[in-house]
C-alpha cells in the first residue's frame, strides 16, 4: 500500500451478509454458522414490572400451568423452531383458585422459544425455554409481561427442540 492510506476493511462475504439479515430461525435453516438458539440475557420489556404487579396482580416466582404452544397438540410432545413465536394459553382443566383469578382459562402468552444444550454451560440436560414477554386475558387488553417456561428437550434436530407441550410458566423480574 502507499504510505498515509489506511488500510481498507476486510469485505464480508455475501453468505455472512445474507446470515446477518435473517432472523434466528430462517438463520438457523439456512446453516448460518454461529446461529444463536440460545437466549440472550436482557431486562425485561418496558413497563413489565408494573403491569404484572398493579394491573394483573402477579409476584414475581408465582407459577401458571400451561398449554406452551396452542397451536400443537395440548398432551403430545411437540416440535418447537428455536427463535420462532409461540402462543401459550391457560387450557380447560386447571383448576388452581388462584391461577384462575389472575391468569384465567383463555389467557394468552406471546413469546418465543429457545434451546439450550449442555454445550452452552448447562448442567440440567438440554431444554426448551420460552419467554414470554406479552399476555392477554380474555376480555382485556394486551400486557407486557416476563414469564419463563422451561421444560427438558427429548431431542434437537434441524434448528428445532423436541419437549412436552405442557409446563409451567414461572412470573420472573428480568431473563435469566
Amino acid at each position: 500500500q502507499p504510505p498515509g492510506r489506511a488500510p481498507r476493511p476486510p469485505k464480508e462475504s455475501a453468505a455472512a451478509v445474507k446470515c446477518a439479515s435473517l432472523s434466528l430461525a430462517a438463520a438457523l435453516v439456512a446453516g448460518c454458522p454461529g446461529a444463536q438458539i440460545r437466549p440472550e440475557a436482557f431486562t425485561c420489556p418496558a413497563g413489565a414490572e408494573e403491569a404484572m404487579r398493579e394491573q394483573l396482580h402477579w409476584e414475581v416466582a408465582e407459577q401458571f400451568n400451561l398449554q406452551l404452544d396452542d397451536r400443537q397438540a395440548e398432551f403430545e410432545f411437540a416440535w418447537f423452531t428455536a427463535g420462532a413465536e409461540v402462543v401459550g394459553v391457560v387450557p380447560k382443566g386447571v383448576n388452581d383458585d388462584r391461577q384462575l383469578a389472575v391468569a384465567p382459562r383463555g389467557t394468552h402468552f406471546y413469546g418465543k422459544a429457545y434451546y439450550l444444550s449442555d454445550k452452552m454451560g448447562r448442567v440440567d440436560g438440554p431444554a426448551l425455554v420460552i419467554r414470554y414477554d406479552r399476555v392477554k386475558l380474555p376480555g382485556q387488553e394486551e400486557y407486557p409481561i416476563c414469564v419463563v417456561a422451561e421444560g427438558t428437550a427429548e431431542a434437537f434436530k434441524d434448528g428445532r427442540v423436541k419437549a412436552s407441550n405442557r409446563g409451567a410458566g414461572f412470573v420472573v423480574d428480568r431473563w435469566p
